[in-house]
């Protein structure tokens, strides 16, 4: 596969050299004061990408919390899911301590298990946002 890969790349690099001197300027240069076309077409599809990928944890999340009625993991479930998601979309979060996801899904593991120990208080919340 290298062997393939360098010699099209330096390929390509020659091609857009020669195509710079003829011009004077590549194709991908934007002169000031125009609008780069292809960068927003990129930051739109990226932007769309994204939404894609939170729209379908969204969804496997509902699934998830509607399969996981009557279970004691009912809000630990979503709230990993949340956590997988944003340090999937941002990895930059890798660099912080794992105290923040382990603090969130400690207090949803809390939760379930005071949902667990105690169901006529979840019943009671929600006769009354009715």
């Amino acid at each position: 596969m290298k062997k393939l890969v360098l010699p099209a790349l330096l390929a390509l690099g020659t091609m857009t050299t020669s195509a710079a001197a003829a011009n004077g300027e590549p194709r991908w240069w934007v002169p000031p004061g125009e609008t780069d076309t292809y960068t927003w077409v990129g930051l739109i599809v990226f932007l769309l990408a994204i939404f894609l990928l939170i729209h379908l944890y969204s969804q496997f999340d509902h699934y998830a919390e509607h399969r996981a009625k009557g279970t004691p993991l009912r809000t630990t479930i979503p709230t990993m899911l949340t956590v997988a998601l944003a340090y999937e979309i941002m990895p930059a979060l890798d660099h912080f301590s794992i105290l923040l996801p382990a603090a969130l899904i400690l207090t949803a593991i809390a939760r379930d298990v005071m949902l667990w120990l105690r169901p006529e208080e979840e019943t009671a919340v929600r006769e009354t946002a009715k």
